[in-house]
């Protein structure tokens, strides 16, 4: 006999509602991975970028200086600590507040955004900002007779600011001590400021007067980042207020606290890339420096309307010397870029002929898409062509460094 028929049980089906909340938790799994993944990624590139710069083993003023600190030395600290309600704020940013008194300029450092780099040469465990030593490595101290700096000359030679001194103390008897590190102050400011007295003045010049005025003040400071490159090392953050007017024929590299070697992990970094720096940090400093002197010739000259207009029409020396070093940028090296300055020199006259043609890598292709002045306002694509940033605010907030703070070594 064949077995009886079984009898069929009806199953509810599973309520919508219960695959929904499958679902949210399969995202929500998802979602945790990738931020889990964006933190490692982000934090070891911070990491990387607050590294130590490791300069010549042989380098020992820092040390011999803070180990043998003379009455002279002692005396002019004390004076500088004695009349600090007479400092003059100038400016302030991550590293800390920077002063004037006389005629000096002292940058006090606060390790709080910005945690120091490099290990104090007086403490084992203690770090102080890598500007101090890099400022006396490239731009000499007046605090040694056998020491100026690693090219054997002082600021009119080297094209650096010259360190005047350097030490940490407290300002006041409630304050933490604090480095400080001294510098002789700049009368002509930066280029910002020299771009302002420059159109400021009664018979305001033409970009191409203004350019043919300081062209060769630009060639030397473009021997000076030969220099520093030529000693391995990249300045890493070339802007206009980190080039100092000495005088009409001189300008100084300043601000020394991104330097880095040139075979820093960093210049390969999620940071890095995210914006949009070229991978050799020398050829990108050659670009930021070309940038910064655009940015001061513009805005130095009598209206903005002439130079956009030309610096898209690509005919005049100086456009045609900005798109030529982006065409090169990944071969780029300032003394190519200051002998090419030579050959579009001011005095020439715009050609009628073709125009260069930029190739299409992955560095120009956003300022490609940016040259259509048929579609937007001219002003708003040059600004965008020069701009510079290097911001790490992407990279802090998915690191989480609201929670957990700045990566950092130790020492």
């Amino acid at each position: 006999m064949g077995s009886p028929p079984q009898r069929l049980v009806w199953r509810p089906s599973r309520p919508l509602h219960f695959l929904q909340y499958r679902l949210v938790l399969v995202i929500l799994i998802i979602c945790l991975i990738q931020q889990q993944r964006l933190y490692f990624i982000y934090h070891n590139a911070l990491a990387t970028k607050y590294s130590p710069t490791i300069f010549n083993p042989d380098f020992e003023e820092p040390r011999a200086h803070l180990h043998r600190l003379d009455d002279e030395d002692a005396q002019f600290q004390q004076y500088l600590l004695s009349n600090r309600p007479a400092w003059r704020v100038l400016g302030s940013g991550w590293e800390g507040t920077t002063f004037t008194y006389n005629d000096t300029v002292i940058k006090t450092f606060a390790p709080g955004k910005s945690p120091f780099r490099n290990c104090a040469p007086m403490s084992a465990n203690e770090k102080w900002p890598t500007e101090i030593p890099a400022s006396v490595y490239f731009g000499g101290s007046s605090l040694s007779t056998s020491y100026k700096s690693c090219f054997n000359g002082d600021a009119n030679s080297t094209g650096f600011l010259p360190v005047e001194a350097y030490f940490m103390a407290s300002s006041s008897p409630t304050s933490p001590p604090a480095w400080h590190l001294v510098t002789p102050l700049v009368a002509g400011g930066n280029l910002n400021t020299l771009a302002k007295t420059v159109k400021g003045r009664p018979n305001p010049s033409s970009f191409r007067d203004v350019d043919a005025l300081y062209r060769p003040t630009f060639n030397r400071l473009l021997r000076t980042l030969e220099s520093m490159h030529s000693a391995n090392f990249c300045h890493d953050d070339i802007k206009p207020s980190n080039i100092f007017v000495q005088d009409d024929s001189r300008w100084l590299l300043g601000d020394l606290g991104n330097v880095r070697h040139v075979s820093q992990p960093y210049h390969s970094s999620l940071i890095w890339t995210d914006n949009r720096q070229l991978t050799d940090c020398r050829a990108n400093d050659a670009i930021r420096a070309l940038k910064s002197y655009l940015q001061f010739v513009r805005a130095a000259s009598m209206g903005t309307d002439a130079f956009d207009a030309e610096f898209f029409e690509r005919r005049e020396p100086l456009s045609r010397l900005f798109w030529w070093a982006l065409a090169n940028a990944h071969t780029l090296r300032a003394d190519g870029l200051r002998k090419w300055a030579f050959v579009e020199t001011p005095s020439q006259s715009p050609t009628d002929g073709t125009v260069l043609t930029i190739p299409h890598s992955v560095e120009q292709q956003s300022l490609l898409g940016m040259v259509s002045p048929k579609q937007r306002a001219r002003a708003r694509e040059v600004g965008a062509a020069l701009r510079m940033g290097l911001s790490e605010r992407r990279a802090r907030w998915l690191a989480m460094t609201w929670l957990f703070g700045v990566p950092s070594t130790g020492c």
